[in-house]
């Protein structure tokens, strides 16, 4: 007998908006599949407006009861032990053949880990977001899938390479990335010899702000933009920035936490037919074909090399590498994401 195909998504997830994992995995993708597979959905955030609780009412007590037909239960990065948390666990219990249990993130490492492997052993399925975290619930649930978060195809691609070469970067200025830019990025552009335009788009403390221009006093040659207000939520605006961009920087430190996580500044610049430098770690890899559509670097003598050889390549080579970089998404677009998605309600 034939699986009746995807319709219906209840999502529950744990963060806000706020945060990428909610954005990438679950806003973006529900968006794209009601307007383009005709799957809808339930998107549920926490909150104790009235708003937010008549959501949850609704979405669970329709998941609970009546779930609708071709219909899958996700529970994104839920990691306490309180309300929200527990009628979850219920849910799972009562409908578990249609459960997937969502991670992006080693949250395991940075909170106690109960409640995840809770979810994990108990939900049907697991949706991690790298292959890390795939291979560490495989020995909790077998039915543990990699399933790459997507990026949004806006068709915003860079049109050409800029009159001043220019580098740029996204994403919080925390969490490991800027020990890694310290340690990888920085000193190689501090020591280039020629002009260029360095963007920073995530860093948003003006004390980091001001160590940065002050690492960087002596390099009059390189031009330092940094926005401290960015509106993460508006994506069109920072695709828009993005293919300002000649190369993407995406550094992760190799720690259990960094190494776990599932690429997605990689994939950002790809997306928006920009070339990639990045150190050689398990999800850059993974989207990051050396000599392709970018380069795989290890040091800070490394990324320096290959930042000259994009500087000084002709204008024929590089566009070969933007649109190897803007076709590389076939391997993280939505549809590849609900390709995957799909295969969880049959394992």
């Amino acid at each position: 007998m034939t699986q009746e195909k995807l319709k219906h998504i209840y999502w529950f997830a744990y963060y806000n908006l706020d945060s990428p994992s909610v954005r990438y995995r679950a806003k973006y993708p529900l968006d794209y599949a009601r307007n383009n597979l005709n799957i809808e959905s339930h998107f549920i955030i926490p909150g104790y407006s009235p708003s937010r609780l008549i959501q949850f009412l609704s979405a669970y007590f329709s998941a609970l009861l009546f779930p609708k037909k071709g219909s899958i239960i996700v529970i994104q990065r839920v990691h306490s032990n309180f309300i929200y948390s527990n009628l979850l666990k219920l849910l799972v219990n009562c409908r578990r053949k249609l459960t997937t249990y969502d991670l992006d993130d080693a949250d395991y490492l940075e909170y106690p880990s109960k409640t995840i492997h809770y979810f994990a052993k108990n939900c049907n399925s697991v949706s991690a977001g790298s292959n890390e975290i795939t291979n560490y619930f495989r020995s909790i649930n077998s039915n543990a899938f990699h399933i790459t978060s997507p990026i949004v195809d806006l068709e915003i691609i860079k049109p050409q390479r800029n009159e001043i070469f220019t580098i740029g970067w996204i994403g919080g200025f925390g969490w490991g990335h800027k020990e890694s830019l310290y340690d990888l990025v920085f000193p190689a552009i501090k020591n280039l010899s020629f002009n260029c335009h360095f963007i920073l788009m995530g860093v948003t403390n003006q004390k980091d702000e001001e160590e940065i221009r002050d690492y960087f006093k002596n390099s009059k040659q390189i031009d330092i933009e940094i926005n401290l207000e960015i509106d993460w939520n508006d994506e069109e605006a920072l695709q828009h920035k993005i293919k300002t961009f000649d190369i993407g920087i995406a550094t992760l430190l190799n720690t259990p936490i960094q190494i776990a996580k599932s690429g997605i500044k990689a994939k950002q610049y790809l997306n928006n037919g920009v070339p990639v430098l990045c150190n050689k770690l398990p999800e850059n890899k993974n989207v990051i074909i050396d000599g392709v559509n970018g380069y795989l670097c290890n040091s800070p003598e490394e990324f320096k090399t290959k930042m000259i050889e994009f500087k000084e390549m002709d204008n024929s080579a590089y566009n070969t590498f933007s649109t190897n970089a803007r076709q590389s998404i076939t391997q993280f677009n939505h549809q590849h994401y609900f390709d995957k998605l799909e295969t969880l309600r049959v394992n």
